[in-house]
């Protein structure tokens, strides 16, 4: 189940860490969209795969926005190609290395961000000894059994 308030957060931080580094260096760079997928791992609970669930919707939603963003900056003024992406482009010979590598470089370490913010998650819990989820739901965790104890009559 996809828990869109920790999407929400992750898209937040990533929306004003960008803007905050574009501000500041005139440079876009995709590191905002990881923090951003790293809190909705985070947010989204100590489960492996729905930190990684949450920062690839993180990633889509940021890339809804940022890649428009990133045309209308390249037409307007000569803005470079994202950080990570500028280095690689020169090394690619047909469209569709560039597209392959454009595609797995803004979503595989959003991925990998969000399993982070889930490893960081359960490390938290379990250090304060918390339920694993925040959210009101029930957890998975088997109770512990505990021996019956019965009245005798003695006498």
């Amino acid at each position: 189940m996809t828990r869109w308030r920790a999407v929400a957060g992750g898209f937040a931080l990533a929306a004003c860490s960008e803007a905050l580094v574009f501000a500041v260096t005139g440079r876009v760079t995709l590191v905002g969209g990881l923090a951003g997928s790293a809190l909705a791992g985070y947010l989204a609970g100590e489960e492996l795969s729905d930190g990684a669930w949450h920062g690839l919707l993180t990633a889509m939603a940021w890339g809804i926005v940022l890649i428009p963003g990133l045309v209308a900056l390249s037409v307007v003024t000569d803005a470079p190609l994202p950080f990570p992406i500028e280095f690689l482009l020169p090394l690619l010979d047909t469209p569709g290395e560039a597209t392959t590598t454009i595609l797995l470089s803004a979503s595989l370490p959003n991925v990998a961000a969000g399993v982070l913010g889930s490893l960081t998650r359960r490390q938290d819990d379990g250090s304060t000894g918390q339920s694993s989820d925040r959210s009101g739901e029930q957890s998975t965790a088997r109770p512990t059994a505990r021996p019956v104890e019965t009245e005798t009559d003695e006498g």
